[in-house]
Order: structure tokens, then C-alpha cells, then sequence
């Protein structure tokens, strides 16, 4: 069930970067969700460090939403 509040989005993987992302861009969880775990998974087929993948989707996922709008 996506995260559409704090306390859910707390004990899911990552659902507290995707509720921020939510917030600060306006748009539903369940969207920012599947925009994220797509560039997560696409860092980590080619990573060899593995620490930053996170901060690395984030500001993908920031890049495409604001390209698209």
C-alpha cells in the first residue's frame, strides 16, 4: 500500500524520501513512488558503491519532474 502519510511512510522502505518528495512537489505518493524505485533500481544495476543511491534517486526523481512540468 503506497505511503500517503508520516507514519506509514516511516516503517516503508524509503517512504520517507518519497512522502518529502510528495510534499515539495505536489504530486501523489503513489506517482513520486514509482519515479523513484525506477531510477533506484536503474543506479543500482551499474553501481559499485552503493551509499548515495538514495540522494542520487532523489535528485533524479526532482530533474523529472521538473523537466515534465
Amino acid at each position: 500500500m503506497p505511503a500517503t502519510d508520516p507514519e506509514t511512510a516511516a516503517r516503508e522502505p524509503h517512504g520517507e524520501v518519497i512522502q518529502a518528495l510528495a510534499q515539495e512537489t505536489g504530486l501523489q505518493p503513489e506517482y513520486i513512488r514509482e519515479l523513484y524505485e525506477r531510477e533506484l533500481a536503474q543506479l543500482e544495476a551499474n553501481a559499485r558503491l552503493t551509499g548515495f543511491l538514495s540522494v542520487l534517486a532523489c535528485r533524479n526523481v526532482r530533474l523529472a519532474v521538473r523537466d515534465a512540468h
